[in-house]
């Protein structure tokens, strides 16, 4: 399939002021998806194996939904990204021909980044990921998000380490460029709000310490 057939792939999503919009890979207004709210319901009901929920974005500076704890790890990544300006879940649908098939798919994120391109992250466990009917439906996404001009990710997991790190440093992500309520030791605070912020970069491989926010601050 040529990348002129894809480029007319369906894409429909629901813009920031509630507008049902349908329309094509080729004919999509880009910033008026990157803000799209969620294409789909995400439901919770009794005994299912996801936990979905609500995710509070400093980024969004509100509430992103979730449907799983993996979809919630990858947010916390996102959010903490300082590359990343704006997140959108479930952002849209895409309905197209794939040779013989006709597919339909919701990816999980829509992540708008500065100086670079849109990046549509699925969100899935390894073992699921791999399975055939699974990757074949992420090859063709991926390559209508290529028709597109957009990056794609397929996201199976993160090192537990990295994630514990970022949850941690999550503190003062309301009070970033405010005074944090209560008492504080003030330095170590600014520490990790320039830590979190991207301005004083700390490694985050290995467990983080007070000593190690010491040591990266200037």
């Amino acid at each position: 399939m040529g990348a002129g057939r894809l480029s007319d792939t369906e894409v429909r999503y629901v813009d920031a002021d509630g507008m049902h919009v349908d329309t094509s890979v080729a004919a999509v207004d880009a910033a008026r998806l990157m803000t799209a709210l969620p294409v789909r319901r995400i439901r919770s009901r009794a005994g299912q194996r996801h936990r979905p929920g609500l995710f509070w974005s400093a980024t969004t500076r509100g509430h992103v939904p979730y449907e799983s704890r993996l979809e919630l790890d990858r947010l916390w990544l996102a959010d903490f990204d300082p590359a990343v300006s704006w997140i959108a879940a479930q952002p849209m649908l895409l309905s197209g021909r794939d040779r013989d098939r006709l597919r339909r798919h919701v990816p999980d994120l829509l992540l708008t980044r500065t100086g670079l391109k849109p990046l549509v992250v699925d969100v899935k466990p390894a073992v699921f990921a791999a399975r055939p009917e699974v990757a074949e439906v992420f090859a063709w996404t991926s390559r209508v998000c290529s028709a597109a001009g957009w990056d794609y990710e397929v996201w199976t997991g993160g090192d537990p380490i990295v994630l514990a790190n970022v949850r941690s440093l999550s503190v003062v992500r309301r009070f970033v460029n405010g005074t944090p309520p209560g008492s504080v030791c003030m330095d170590r605070w600014s520490a990790m709000a320039r830590a979190w912020d991207g301005s004083c970069p700390v490694d985050l491989s290995s467990p983080l310490t007070a000593a190690a926010l010491q040591k990266a601050s200037p």
